[in-house]
C-alpha cells in the first residue's frame, strides 16, 4: 500500500466541530420477487484500493447471508477525497454519514479527541483487550476505552527484500547476523565519489528508519519512552544505535535519496540497485510492478537482529470506527464484531497482504499455510511495542530532518542532535489527551 497515508496534522482542523450529529434514515425498501422486505441499510466508507475493497465486499456478502435483515454497501473513495468526505460527514446532519468508516491509525486521534465516534461496545471491548496485541489498540485508546477496532498488525521492522539474483551472483548467502548483514553490506556496496551506485543494506526511508532505530534502542535493553510519556532518544542505548545508522553512510554503504525525495528503499532492490532493504510486509507485493517473480528474482527474509533480545515498536494501523451520532450504531457495531471474528478476519488478512491483529490468529493454519513465506515475522509480534500516544508522521518528520543534518555535519553532536529532537518531539506531537 503507501503506509503513511495522512498525517493527523491534516485532521486537526475539523476537531472543534467534529461532534456535530449526522444522522441519516436507513431503511430502504427492497423487492424480492413480488415481495416487499424492509432492510436496515449500512453504509460503509472505505478508501481505493483494489484489493481491500474486493474484501470488504466479500465480507458484506458474507454478513448479509447470515443476517438478511441488513443491506451493506461498501462505498470508495480516492484517498484525498475520502479524508475530506469524513471531514464534512462527521460536521454535518444528513446521509452524508456514513455508518463505518476505515480509518489509518494516524487519523484516528483527531476524530477519537473529539467525541465524533463510538466507544467499543462493553462486552466486545473485553474480547479487545483479551485478544488483541498492545500495537494494534494503542491509537483508539482514550481514557479508558477503545473507539475503534484494528484490522492488522501494522508492521515496518523485522523483514527485507532481498535481491536474489544478485546474491547468487555475488555466491553470498543472506546474512542472519548483525555481523554479517554489515559485513555483506559493506562488501556489496560500490560507490562512485559522493554517488553510490550500488546499495548495501538500505533502512534509509521515512519508514524504516526510524523503526529500525528504536528497534535497536529496544534490542539493547534500553526505552526511549519516560515515565511521564516524553521521548528521550539521548540515552547511551540511543547514541550507540544511531551512530551505528550513521556508519552506514559514512561507509558509502546507502544514500540518502530515498529519504530525502520521499521514497522507498526496496525500489532499489527491485530495480537491481541494492541487495537488501527494510519493509513490511506490504512490500513484497511491490516486486510484481516490476515484473518480478518472487522465489526467482526477490524473496523476503528477516532483518537480523541487533542487541540480545527481539523488541521493536509498532504503529496503530488500519481499524474500523463507528461515528457517535449515527443512526445505525449497534447494528454497525455488529457487523464489525462478525468481520472481526477470527474465521473472517483471516480471509481479510489473507486478501490484502496483511498481518493478523489478534492473538488467537498466531497459530491460525488457514493464515500459515497461505502467507508461509512471512511466518517468520508472526514468531516476533508479540515482542513489539506501541510506538507511543504521538503523532508519528510528524514524529518522522522531525528525526528524518535531525538525521539529515547530522549526516551533512562536519562536527557531528549525536547525543545533543537526538536531544533537541526528543524535546521537540515531546512538545509538539504528543496527543492532547490520556490513554487509559
Amino acid at each position: 500500500m503507501k503506509k503513511k497515508l495522512l498525517s493527523i496534522l491534516l485532521c486537526t482542523s475539523m476537531i472543534a466541530s467534529l461532534a456535530v450529529g449526522c444522522g441519516s434514515n436507513s431503511k430502504e425498501e427492497v423487492s424480492e420477487g413480488t415481495d416487499k422486505s424492509e432492510k436496515t441499510k449500512l453504509t460503509f466508507w472505505c478508501h481505493e484500493n483494489e484489493p481491500w475493497i474486493k474484501s470488504y465486499n466479500v465480507m458484506a456478502e458474507k454478513f448479509e447471508k447470515e443476517h438478511p435483515e441488513y443491506d451493506v454497501e461498501v462505498q470508495s473513495y480516492p484517498f484525498k477525497v475520502y479524508t475530506e468526505k469524513i471531514q464534512t460527514a462527521l460536521t454535518s446532519k444528513g446521509e452524508e454519514c456514513p455508518d463505518i468508516i476505515a480509518v489509518w491509525g494516524g487519523m484516528a486521534p483527531a476524530y477519537i479527541e473529539s467525541d465524533a465516534l463510538a466507544a467499543v461496545p462493553a462486552d466486545f471491548e473485553k474480547e479487545l483487550r483479551e485478544d488483541y496485541m498492545d500495537p494494534t489498540l494503542g491509537v483508539y485508546q482514550k481514557e479508558g476505552k477503545i473507539y475503534g477496532v484494528p484490522m492488522e498488525y501494522n508492521l515496518e521492522y523485522g523483514g527485507m527484500i532481498v535481491n536474489k539474483k544478485l546474491f547468487e551472483e555475488s555466491k553470498l548467502e543472506y546474512p542472519t547476523t548483525w555481523e554479517e548483514l554489515r559485513k555483506v553490506s559493506q562488501e556489496v556496496s560500490v560507490s562512485n565519489g559522493d554517488v553510490v551506485e550500488m546499495e548495501g543494506f538500505e533502512m534509509m526511508d521515512s519508514d524504516s528508519l526510524i523503526c529500525n532505530y528504536l528497534a535497536m534502542i529496544l534490542q539493547q535493553g534500553g526505552q526511549y519512552i519516560e515515565d511521564n510519556g516524553d521521548i528521550n532518544f539521548a540515552t547511551a542505548e540511543g547514541v550507540k544505535a544511531l551512530e551505528e545508522i550513521l556508519s552506514m553512510v559514512d561507509n558509502g554503504e546507502v544514500d540518502l535519496e530515498n529519504l530525502a525525495n520521499g521514497e522507498y528503499c526496496f525500489n532499489d532492490v527491485y530495480q537491481d540497485k541494492g541487495y537488501m532493504a527494510s519493509v513490511g510486509t506490504w512490500g513484497i507485493g511491490e516486486g510484481e510492478t516490476y515484473e518480478l517473480k518472487y522465489g526467482e528474482d526477490y524473496e523476503y527474509v528477516p532483518v537480523p537482529q541487533y542487541g540480545e533480545k527481539m523488541a521493536f515498536a509498532s504503529e496503530t494501523g488500519w481499524g474500523l470506527m463507528v461515528p457517535a451520532n449515527g443512526a445505525n450504531v449497534d447494528a454497525a457495531w455488529e457487523f464489525i464484531e462478525f468481520f472481526s471474528q477470527p474465521e473472517n478476519l483471516v480471509e481479510h488478512n489473507i486478501a490484502c497482504n496483511q498481518l493478523p491483529p489478534r492473538k488467537s490468529m498466531l497459530t491460525n493454519e488457514t493464515y500459515l499455510n497461505a502467507m508461509s513465506d512471512i511466518a517468520f515475522i508472526l514468531d516476533i509480534l508479540p515482542d513489539g511495542q506501541w510506538m507511543g500516544p504521538y503523532n508519528t508522521s510528524a514524529m518522522r518528520q522531525i528525526f528524518d530532518q535531525m538525521f539529515l543534518d547530522l549526516c551533512d555535519a562536519k562536527d557531528r553532536d549525536v547525543e545533543g542532535a537526538l536531544k533537541a529532537a526528543s524535546e521537540q518531539i515531546s512538545s509538539e506531537c504528543k496527543m492532547s489527551y490520556s490513554m487509559d
